[in-house]
């Protein structure tokens, strides 16, 4: 009895896993005393501030910047040595499905921004939800890549992340998830209770779903490997160094203030995350949060290096490497739901927590019940109000890098790359867009993705710009790997023909009525599309015509009335196939929205009758805000969105994420 009550106690250790033993960087001083001046001053040496100082770290080595890392206390001491130590591929959405990541977008966007018409916030949530999977994917390859590369010893466990369901309709929900996925060829596999049983030992009720590839590993360990290769190439740290304030006197003039003396800095990059709110006032928006984690020794190695997380809770455990032996490994468990808190520097914890943690603990390893933990310890995190982070320029020269929401290890690695490239280059980066990350959008009651004149055209130029990135990352991630699987081409699919189509004579003109049997013209009234009707143009094509060629001039789009056309895009001259048109289909929008030649080729592979569009038309029926152009709007961004997802699929799949 002694010993349960004993194990109920907040344990007197409040140290975090990952800060025992050797700090090789502990009150680590370049110099005795702070230069005067620098090209680039990084505040904060955690994760995103150890990923900017290694990417600036070539700039260096070759003289051309003096770089300077600064650091209140420790490097990696506040969030980046108190987290879980894992990393997960999506970290908005714990199905892993493309279309689950748009709809927690979506549902998001509906939430905050309640005036906006629901065919802008679909668009920009199908972008936002391909933007956060691009971070995700350049961060996890980035983290993989660089540990292989510096050979830093951090513990690293890419061995998969396992959800348990809590309720038959979570479980119910992971089935449909699953089988979503699988659809579209996704690498997720459903757990039957057996199996979690073998696997793991947990005796669970409902079954799991489990993605490979993402793991765990040590955040401290990886976080002082990145600094010392960048102090290797020589990048300065000074730890133990607290800074008051920035004060910018012009984009290449920034005076930082700290409590051990001034510093003039051409660039600043602040990678502060939930302490940043109190050394820019205006940056109120990043909010603290605390998390509570809880470290039990020698409790059976049942997860091996995997993720596993419950939303029973919610809780997540992670069984590290190091201290892993003859079948048991250290425990740490952390939930109970993130807590807002007023002071990030607070070390306060939660008895309430704790007692729901050894409950959580004591339900998945009943062996453990009554063992009291041997840490405990909080952190402070930051969030942003539309949980993505803020990665861009608060101002001429000042870049910020911070508020994760809780998911470091999903987007740091990304981010101190986007920093330092920001830093070195200025201007805008294509997969970190400013109207999404830029942290003034903290401070404006109007998304940056509206504009008040043109948002309609600008949300849909938005997406032609997000397809063009993936179909070069598709094309680049090829070229690189050198693989050839992917051109070889695939056999066209008979697609379901489209029911209660008028029959449509030859040479007569496309009517209103055959545009109406299309589910994509749905929501038009009759007068609409004969309006539209009016302006569009039939084309004939048989089987083998090229419509158009990537790199050319667009000047019109096309509405696949019959038949189907194939899209294609150049990899080292040979064309990789991205999508087969059925009817109903749009396409060639991309061109006349943003004005930039053709970014594929379309050639017709089954006898079809396509509707032209051409670019001034298009651009008449795009004008202002009346319900017309909201549904041509629709219409145009549903078949961006359908091409987006098909060519975030091919990236996934060349990411190892996806299979064929």
């Amino acid at each position: 009895m002694a010993l349960k009550q004993s194990a109920s106690l907040l344990p007197k250790d409040s140290e975090p896993f990952w800060l025992r033993g050797d700090r090789p960087l502990a009150g680590y001083r370049s110099q005795k005393s702070l230069p005067a001046t620098a090209d680039v001053v990084i505040i904060g040496a955690g994760l995103t501030g150890g990923s900017a100082a290694y990417h600036l770290a070539d700039a260096t080595r070759a003289g051309k910047q003096r770089v300077v890392v600064l650091d209140q206390g420790d490097p990696a001491s506040e969030a980046s040595g108190r987290n879980g130590g894992n990393f997960e591929l999506l970290p908005e959405n714990s199905v892993g499905a493309y279309e689950g990541l748009a709809k927690e977008r979506l549902d998001f966007l509906r939430r905050v921004y309640r005036g906006l018409p629901i065919e802008i916030l679909r668009a920009e949530s199908e972008r936002q939800a391909s933007l956060v999977l691009g971070i995700a994917l350049k961060n996890r390859e980035l983290l993989k890549s660089t540990i292989l590369r510096e050979q830093i010893d951090c513990d690293f466990a890419p061995r998969g992340w396992l959800h348990l369901a809590c309720s038959d309709e979570e479980e119910r929900a992971i089935c449909d998830e699953v089988t979503l996925a699988a659809r579209h060829g996704q690498r997720i596999e459903i757990w039957a209770r057996s199996r979690i049983r073998e696997e793991i030992g947990i005796d669970s009720a409902f079954l799991a779903r489990f993605i490979p590839d993402d793991g765990t590993y040590h955040p401290f360990k990886y976080t002082c490997g990145l600094l010392q290769c960048a102090l290797n190439a020589g990048v300065e740290l000074y730890s133990r160094v607290r800074v008051i304030g920035v004060v910018s006197r012009g984009a290449d003039q920034h005076r930082i203030t700290t409590d051990q003396g001034p510093l003039i800095a051409r660039r600043v990059i602040v990678a502060t995350n939930a302490f940043t709110r109190h050394l820019f006032p205006q940056l109120q928006g990043i909010r603290a949060f605390q998390s509570q984690i809880m470290v039990t020794e020698n409790a059976p190695d049942r997860t091996r290096g995997r993720v596993l997380t419950c939303n029973q809770g919610p809780m997540f455990v992670n069984q590290p490497r190091v201290g892993a032996h003859n079948g048991s490994a250290p425990l740490l468990l952390g939930g109970g739901a993130d807590r807002p808190m007023q002071n990030p520097w607070s070390r306060r914890r939660s008895p309430r927590v704790h007692r729901r943690l050894l409950e959580l603990r004591d339900r998945f390893y009943p062996e453990l019940r009554g063992r009291p933990a041997s840490a405990e310890w909080v952190g402070a995190m930051g969030f942003t109000p539309d949980q993505l982070p803020a990665i861009g320029m608060l101002r001429p020269g000042v870049v910020i890098a911070v508020g994760y929401n809780g998911y470091g290890g999903s987007y740091t690695t990304a981010a101190g790359l986007a920093a330092a490239e920001l830093a070195l280059n200025g201007g805008t980066l294509d997969w970190v867009p400013e109207d999404v990350f830029s942290p003034r959008r903290l401070n404006s009651e109007q998304p940056l993705f509206m504009t008040h004149k043109d948002s309609l055209r600008r949300i849909a130029v938005s997406l032609c710009q997000q397809l063009r990135v993936v179909n070069k990352q598709i094309a680049e991630t090829i070229s690189l790997n050198g693989s050839h699987a992917l051109y070889v081409r695939r056999r066209i699919r008979n697609h379901a023909p489209v029911q209660s189509i008028p029959r449509l004579k030859s040479r007569q003109p496309i009517r209103a009525d055959i545009l109406r049997a299309f589910p994509e013209f749905r929501d038009f009234t009759q007068a609409e599309l004969k309006r539209l009707a009016q302006v569009v143009r039939r084309r004939d094509c048989r089987r083998g015509r090229v419509l158009f060629d990537e790199g050319s001039p667009g000047r019109s789009c096309f509405i696949v009335v019959s038949g189907v056309v194939a899209v294609t895009i150049q990899v080292r001259g040979q064309p990789l196939l991205m999508a087969e048109l059925p009817p109903g289909s749009v396409f060639g929008q991309v061109s006349v929205l943003d004005g930039k030649p053709r970014s594929t080729s379309c050639t017709v592979v089954q006898d079809a009758t396509l509707a032209e569009v051409d670019q001034d038309s298009c651009a008449r029926f795009l004008q202002g805000r009346s319900e017309i152009a909201l549904k041509v709007f629709g219409l145009l961004n549903d078949g961006l969105i359908s091409a987006l997802r098909g060519a975030d699929r091919q990236l996934m799949q060349l990411n190892g994420t996806v299979v064929s």
